[in-house]
């Protein structure tokens, strides 16, 4: 074993830098391998729990039952009656705490056991566990044993008796049923930064010498906000053994298998082998190999057998087992619609629009929506999901199972993409793409490729814009037209930034919010137009957005040239608001067609009116004359000059686009192509 100055050295070597940062640095790295106070605090509490270990009653304890139900049925169910019986006939007092309303017939079959209260379903078993100890802290002394049980537990499949007999050999101060494994902490809320080894809390047992300690009641007083699931497990219980473990206690286990969650996926294994009383509810559930592979697992079901080996081996009820069975078997589990983000905000307009916003639409119908990102995505996000929308994704053997599994359980898998990069052929055709080198240029056309790889696989396709559209159909699959749409959010920060926008009268000023101008064909495309009338009329001002190369040429008009940097899309509206003229030029290709009318939108919404290329979407959705300007490649001179000269005329534009937008084009109940399906699918 390396001695304390070894591990130092070894700390210090691995991190030279230590040595001229300051000693509090230095201090907390060491203390990663060194932790001297700890480790002397520690054994003065393992000697100090020897001695109170002598309160300890294992020949004959008197004990204290909390056992918490939570009841999502009509009734109570018997099997948890039955584990109720067992508990009580080895406690001398019982307290059933419920999360949930039951009939009074199902209170008085409780009451049979003991004192029975009902509290509000906040804060999980944890919190409920919480109450009950906290109600009887001042009886506690009266008990040599707390038990601390929720009603998740299918059994005893053999005599609890010989459980808690087997358990007192070891002169324990507190155990439990099974050991969670140690992992990452997955619930954010662990205050160790990692899961530990852990006595899983369905079921629990304390000593006297632990409950009746001051830092036991105080654990449980400031035990607060359990009210996720990830909080009441990452909150107390990856915590509790850890906690009392520091402090000197001793903990153990009935089962001496913790690997592979073996509660969940190995039962039959868990009661043949390693005398465990019980069997977990959820455990029924996974009775089929499908169950495991939605949890990304390759397993094989133990449950057919663990239901025969219940039935001929133990003097379980066999009336309880099937009624067990039969009420997770027809259960039914609430369906969501699932969408998937490949794009997970990189290009927040993106995951915008076409996540967050297609969210908010579907939920104004009344579908219940889930949103995750594609690099978070666990089967078990699409296990109940009646729909699944997968948005810009590339290819993986992951969500190649997803929708293979998908397709086996008649689920619905629809691709989302809103642009033309699901193949080379028109990803060729981008300027920027013809600049890249060629090991950048094999890295572009992997990733296309790959999202076109995984759309192959999918049902049906969902885009943008009508042009688009008619691209996908060539793939020869159903498509389905989803426009973008402005959201409720989007539209409040919009009038926000109208009211607190006072526009300079003396000046003019176009905007063009785009990425860099250099090898940007669109400006380019009316480069010579802007010129010439920053040229004519010097109150204009152009405003370009992005950190931007200007041309040689546009410098000689510096004082009417104002760049800007990105900007995040809610501080965006209160700079476009300034604008009195927002242009939006496209040159003519397959791909620019198939764009979106966003910058339209955008601009529209906080009172700006729009001049737009003559093609694709703006040329759908701008009524020439009425919601905006369409201009050819010829025309964007004489245009603009128009739009410039009369303030009228752009004050008419938009307040009749605006018009439109807020009565066809936001959100809420937005009736298209995809609502209509999966409205019918549901």
């Amino acid at each position: 074993m390396p001695t304390n100055l070894e591990r130092m050295k070894y700390v210090l070597t691995k991190n030279p830098g230590l040595l001229v940062k300051a000693p509090g640095k230095i201090l907390r790295k060491t203390q990663k391998h060194f932790h001297p106070l700890k480790s002397l605090q520690l054994q003065i509490n393992k000697n100090k729990r020897k001695k109170t270990r002598r309160l300890n009653n294992y020949e004959n304890p008197k004990r204290v039952l909390i056992y918490v139900i939570y009841e999502d049925q009509p009734q109570l169910q018997s099997y948890k009656l039955f584990f109720l019986k067992a508990l009580a006939d080895l406690s001398d007092k019982v307290l059933i705490v419920l999360n949930s309303t039951l009939a009074d017939t199902d209170v008085k079959k409780l009451e049979e056991f003991g004192q029975v209260i009902s509290r509000e379903n906040t804060g999980y078993d944890t919190a409920a566990f919480r109450h009950g100890i906290l109600l009887l802290k001042d009886e506690l002394a009266n008990f040599d044993e707390l038990l601390l049980v929720n009603d998740t537990n299918v059994g005893p499949m053999k005599d609890l008796s010989a459980v808690f007999q087997k358990m007192s050999t070891q002169k324990l101060d507190f155990w439990g049923i099974s050991y969670g494994e140690k992992q990452a902490d997955f619930t954010g809320f662990n205050p160790y930064g990692a899961i530990h080894e852990h006595l899983q809390s369905y079921f629990l047992v304390i000593e006297k010498n632990m409950f009746q300690t001051p830092e036991f009641l105080q654990y449980w007083e400031n035990l607060s906000d359990t009210d996720s699931r990830n909080k009441a497990i990452g909150k107390h219980e990856t915590v509790f053994t850890k906690y009392f473990s520091d402090l000197g206690f001793i903990h153990g286990a009935v089962a001496g298998n913790n690997e592979d969650s073996a509660m969940y996926i190995h039962p039959l294994t868990m009661l043949k082998k390693f005398d465990v009383p019980l069997v977990k509810y959820t455990a029924f559930s996974n009775d089929t190999d499908d169950k495991f592979a939605w949890q990304g697992l390759e397993r094989k079901t133990e449950v057919p057998d663990l239901i025969n080996y219940i039935k001929s081996e133990t003097e379980f009820p066999k009336e309880i087992l099937d009624e067990v069975i039969n009420t997770i078997k027809h259960t039914p589990h609430p369906e969501h619609i699932l969408i998937i983000d490949g794009v997970e905000n990189q290009i927040p307009q993106c995951t915008r629009y076409r996540v967050i916003n297609k969210a908010e639409q579907l939920r104004s119908f009344g579908h219940e929506v889930w949103t995750i990102n594609a690099s978070d995505f666990q089967m078990g996000y699409a296990e109940y999901a009646s729909q699944i929308i997968i948005y810009r994704t590339p290819y993986s053997e992951q969500f190649k199972q997803l929708i293979e599994l998908a397709h086996k359980y008649n689920k619905p898998v629809f691709y989302d993409i809103d642009d033309l990069v699901y193949d080379t052929s028109y990803t060729d055709q981008l300027d920027y793409v013809k600049t890249l080198g060629k090991q950048e240029k094999e890295a572009y056309d992997s990733g296309v490729r790959s999202y076109g790889k995984l759309m192959e696989l999918c049902d049906a396709f969902i885009t943008s814009t009508t042009d688009l559209k008619n691209e996908l159909l060539k793939l020869g699959k159903p498509v389905y037209l989803n426009r973008n749409l402005a959201s409720e959010e989007l539209i409040s920060i919009s009038e926000q930034a109208i009211a607190k926008t006072i526009k300079d009268k003396k000046k003019i000023k176009i905007g063009y919010f785009s990425g860099s101008i250099t090898h940007n064909e669109n400006f380019d495309l009316i480069r010579s137009a802007i010129l010439k009338i920053l040229k004519e009329f010097p109150q204009t001002e152009l405003h370009l957005v992005g950190h931007l190369t200007i041309p040689d040429e546009m410098k000689n008009y510096k004082k009417q040239l104002i760049v800007h940097d990105f900007l995040d899309w809610t501080l965006l509206p209160s700079l476009v608001a300034e604008m009195d003229i927002n242009l939006a030029p496209l040159v003519d290709t397959v791909f620019n067609r198939a764009k979106s009318e966003i910058k339209w939108l955008e601009a529209t919404l906080v009172g700006v009116p729009t001049i737009a290329s003559n093609l694709g979407s703006f040329a759908q959705m701008i009524s020439e004359e009425e919601t905006g300007i369409l201009a050819s490649d010829t025309e964007w001179y004489e245009k603009l000059k128009e739009l410039i000269i009369s303030s009228e005329k752009r004050e008419i534009l938009a307040t009749n686009a605006l018009e439109q937008i807020l009565k066809n084009e936001i959100t809420k109940e937005h009736m298209d192509q995809l609502t209509e399906k999966i409205n019918e699918i549901y």
